[in-house]
């Protein structure tokens, strides 16, 4: 049997002490990650659960309007007058375009979630595609009083089209224009202004509404999130139309930002770059998603 001095037996009692420390902190890493992993899954299990149950809300809520005000008119028959019946009418639109657009945006969150979003470029008529996403809102806006005003650069006004992918361009102006309404005071101006810089296209949406803390300027740009939830929510949706905004702006090299402070207002900033490939020469985007083609030799006027 081969002898060992106590100086052996010290040095590899110490070897193996230092071995086991080493384990037990690499251990504690590890533990500690999975705990982060497991906290973040069941944070993100509870949000999909209050989004399941908001988005329950917005759909069942139109459907059953919808439903009920179409129920009223068949009951009525022909003795309804004309007044009523556009009164029903114009109810039954408004929810069927609420209705309309959340499921626009889920569809397209789940899209972006599977990474099966494609690119389609073409040249956008800016102009146009922003006056069509005001119209869109406009009975929303006049329904709290709001005037949303419209400014394009000179040099947009002059030629307004712009490479890019029209239909993810007028999803991210809708998203922004619609939370400026719906977080804005009754009466309260919403300015929306496109412009020019470098080869980039700048969108912006100004409110006077209630305004973001600093704090939570980071998180209303993720999925699901929104800053007040449950018995303190007051207003309509479900957390992912910014959180859309910003992976489709991110998705066409593009950025979006926010200015803002807790009761001063926001505003929010979009900034794509022109697309120099993908493009059909000849197809042209008037609003978004109406396509028109036309010669090589023809100019662009509409």
């Amino acid at each position: 049997m081969e002898k060992h001095s106590d100086e052996d037996i010290v040095q590899e009692l110490l070897r193996r002490l230092m071995d086991k420390d080493k384990a037990n902190h690499d251990l504690r890493v590890v533990t500690k990650k999975l705990e982060e992993m497991n906290s973040r899954l069941l944070e993100s299990e509870k949000l999909k659960s209050n989004f399941l149950s908001n988005i329950r809300n917005e759909i069942n809520n139109p459907l059953t309007s919808v439903l009920t005000s179409c129920q009223v008119v068949m009951s009525d028959g022909g003795d309804m007058d004309a007044a009523t019946i556009m009164s029903v009418v114009s109810a039954v639109y408004k929810e069927a375009f609420n209705l309309s657009f959340q499921l626009h945006n889920i569809f397209c969150g789940a899209e972006l979630e599977a990474g099966e979003t494609a690119m389609s470029i073409s040249s956008v008529n800016v102009k146009s595609l922003i006056e069509g996403v005001i119209s869109a809102f406009r009975h929303k806006a006049v329904d709290k009083g709001i005037h949303v005003s419209f400014d394009l650069c000179d040099r947009l006004k002059e030629k307004p089209f712009f490479s890019a992918d029209p239909e993810k361009f007028e999803r991210i102006a809708a998203n922004l224009l619609s939370n400026a309404i719906e977080f804005s005071a009754e009466g309260s101006p919403v300015e929306v202004k496109a412009w020019l810089t470098d080869g980039y296209i700048n969108v912006s949406v100004r409110d006077k509404g209630v305004g973001i803390a600093k704090a939570d300027q980071s998180v209303i740009f993720e999925r699901f999130k929104q800053l007040a939830t449950g018995v303190t929510k007051t207003h309509a949706g479900h957390g992912l139309g910014l959180s859309i905004a910003k992976a489709l702006a991110e998705l066409m090299y593009g950025t979006i930002s926010v200015e803002s402070n807790a009761g001063q207002g926001s505003v929010f900033t979009v900034r794509l770059p022109e697309s120099q490939s993908g493009a059909y020469p000849g197809t042209v985007s008037k609003e978004g998603n109406d396509f028109y083609f036309r010669d090589s030799d023809e100019p662009e006027k509409f």
